[in-house]
């Protein structure tokens, strides 16, 4: 399977446009990390992401996750990240899909060279879940080791919904199966965040009921 293919595909061009939240309406934004210092923050977040993210992947054996580097004119920058994973327990297999986007020049952060976004995006474990939301999460926090230092997006294809931990604060997740959102919307109420439970309450209170 292409992956590049099946996720413009199943969300619509939308997959990687940022924040997620605003850019596919209709989904959800949970609240993760609470006050406290950076170990007790990481330890929540990692806590309610998991929690969130088991009943997503629930019965599943495999996932989709992609791994999203920022990179210079060197469109083979994930490869410096390899290590971090690996000490994460995260091994890229040789059946992959790999790409690469131009970014727009307005955004480049130095003006000298082109900037891409590289993605790397392939099957695994489902027991690998806990792996992938540390290594998302830890991108902000440069004392959690390891630490990959890339965005990490997590797919069911199957479910057609996909999971963004877009950092310690905050977890977007979104898809086209409403009725599934819905569930989640219900089972974990407590922790979508408050700035925008009006949006989430408007779209899956009828739903709910």
């Amino acid at each position: 399977m292409n992956l590049q293919l099946e996720i413009d595909r199943m969300f619509g061009g939308c997959a990687f446009a940022r924040p997620l939240f605003y850019s596919y309406p209709g989904g959800l934004r949970f609240e993760l990390s609470e006050t406290g210092g950076v170990i007790q923050q990481f330890q929540t977040a990692l806590l309610k992401s998991t929690k969130i993210c088991s009943d997503i992947f629930l019965d599943d054996a495999t996932l989709v996750a992609c791994l999203r580097v920022h990179s210079g004119s060197n469109q083979f920058a994930h490869r410096s990240r390899i290590h971090a994973l690996r000490s994460a327990g995260i091994n890229i297999p040789t059946q992959r899909s790999v790409w690469s986007e131009k970014i727009d020049p307005e955004e480049w952060l130095c003006e000298s060279e082109p900037e891409y976004w590289i993605n790397v995006a392939f099957e695994a474990p489902a027991t690998l879940l806990q792996a992938f939301l540390w290594c998302a999460l830890a991108s902000d926090f440069g004392v959690i080791q390891p630490n990959p230092e890339c965005a990490v997006y997590l797919f069911n294809l199957k479910k057609h919904v996909m999971v963004f931990p877009y950092d310690d604060r905050g977890m977007d997740v979104v898809g086209p199966n409403k009725d599934f959102l819905s569930q989640l919307y219900r089972q974990h109420h407590i922790y979508l965040l408050g700035y925008d439970r009006h949006t989430m309450d408007s779209t899956f209170q009828g739903l709910a009921s």
